[in-house]
């Protein structure tokens, strides 16, 4: 696993890629996580949902964020992905 710096900016080059174990579902309105390893569910807002569909291991963080700029029309969005990115590699959610 690559480090991070101190102020968790995800590394140059990371193309964050979701375990595939981990399940992603929309129930009654809210996007949820199930983590079975750890038996965890997460609840997402819905920008942090489309940041996790973009974990595909094919976009890095530069093309999530641009994703997230686009959909929610404003540059403040993409200030989100980062720490979201770090959240989700903190929960051990992410494979890389």
């Amino acid at each position: 696993m690559t480090d991070t710096t101190s102020d968790d900016t995800p590394p140059d080059g990371w193309y964050p890629e979701a375990r595939p174990d981990v399940v992603f579902r929309q129930v009654a309105g809210e996007w949820l996580l199930f983590d079975p390893d750890r038996q965890r569910i997460h609840s997402l807002n819905l920008s942090a949902a489309l940041i996790w569909i973009h974990c595909t291991g094919e976009d890095d963080v530069d093309a999530i964020t641009e994703a997230v700029v686009a959909a929610f029309g404003t540059e403040e969005a993409g200030e989100h992905v980062s720490p979201t990115l770090e959240r989700f590699r903190a929960e051990g959610l992410l494979a890389k």
